[in-house]
């Protein structure tokens, strides 16, 4: 398939998301918009992964951290200061840009497999360290209770009234096709991609390249964990075990890195296959992970990913 082709059947899926997604609105079941609600706030997370990994080259398994920030940072922000939700969200946004510039400048010295195996620690070291800092984030029991998005007469306390804000099911396409790689930076970005020593003879400053995708990437996954706190009114660690790190690198995988449409597509089959594969019990796992298994043969660049020689 032509990269002119590609796009093409992009905008079509594009286009066919959004369809769907005002359909669910409209006449949709709670079921249905709960479902989407969560394939969208997912799909943000994803999307953060894929300017990494997908446009910027950097493996990193350090998106469940920045979600940690958000998610108990809305949490903490709007029970035990009263902050309003909304501003709670940008705080926690901010503080996960902080950590990724001070966590980011030593991890993007790193390359390859040292870069994974860093991020990878750092993931495992916030799932330990919210299960175990019991005083600040009630451990394993979590945090119940976080207040919805509210601001004045304007509360998002129903999944309909959730989903219809911009924030996360109509905004979402607008996010995917902004995080492009045919700008000036993502071009600089893929070229650092290919090979970090030629793009910076041809004068691209990777370093700093790097240091910004890292930095988008983290507010994104930011949002993305606030968001679904303030969504589902809880918080706790197993939101951001291995489990969720895995999920996230899959619905990419699947979806095709450096994909506009990708991400949306990856998080929406893993949520809703699922659901379809409850009946079979405990050949659930097994049935699932053949298809992932056989998709991942058939299209090894993801569905709607770039194919690479």
């Amino acid at each position: 398939m032509s990269e002119r082709v590609r796009r093409n059947v992009e905008l079509v899926a594009l286009a066919a998301i959004l369809a769907v997604v005002i359909a669910v609105a409209i006449g949709g079941s709670r079921l249905a918009v709960y479902n989407f609600t969560i394939i969208a706030l997912q799909a943000m997370a994803v999307i953060s992964l894929n300017l990494l990994l997908g446009l910027a080259g950097q493996v990193s398994f350090a998106q469940t951290t920045f979600m940690a920030v958000g998610g108990y940072g809305s949490a903490l922000l709007t029970l035990r200061l009263g902050l309003n939700p909304w501003l709670a969200l940008f705080i926690s946004a901010f503080m996960s840009l902080a950590v990724a510039l001070v966590v980011g400048r030593p991890l993007l010295r790193l390359r390859g497999h040292y870069l994974a195996m860093a991020t990878f620690a750092l993931a495992l070291g916030t799932y330990s360290f919210v299960g175990a800092a019991t005083p600040l984030t009630n451990g394993s029991i979590g945090i119940s209770g976080v207040p919805p998005l509210a601001l004045g007469s304007l509360s998002l306390d129903s999944p309909l009234s959730f989903y219809e804000r911009p924030c996360t099911a109509r905004g979402l396409p607008r996010l995917s096709s902004g995080v492009t790689p045919n700008s000036n930076s993502g071009r600089a970005r893929r070229a650092g991609a290919t090979g970090q020593d030629v793009a910076a003879a041809l004068g691209v400053n990777v370093t700093a390249y790097k240091g910004l995708a890292f930095a988008i990437a983290a507010v994104i996954a930011s949002l993305a964990g606030s968001l679904y706190v303030e969504f589902t009114s809880f918080v706790g660690p197993d939101l951001y075990d291995i489990g969720m790190v895995v999920n996230i690198f899959l619905m990419l995988f699947i979806g095709g890195r450096g994909s506009n449409v990708g991400p949306i597509l990856g998080a929406a089959l893993l949520t809703i296959a699922p659901q379809y594969l409850a009946g079979l019990e405990q050949f659930q796992n097994l049935v699932f992970f053949v298809f992932l298994l056989v998709l991942i043969l058939v299209w090894p660049a993801g569905l709607f990913g770039r194919a690479r020689n």
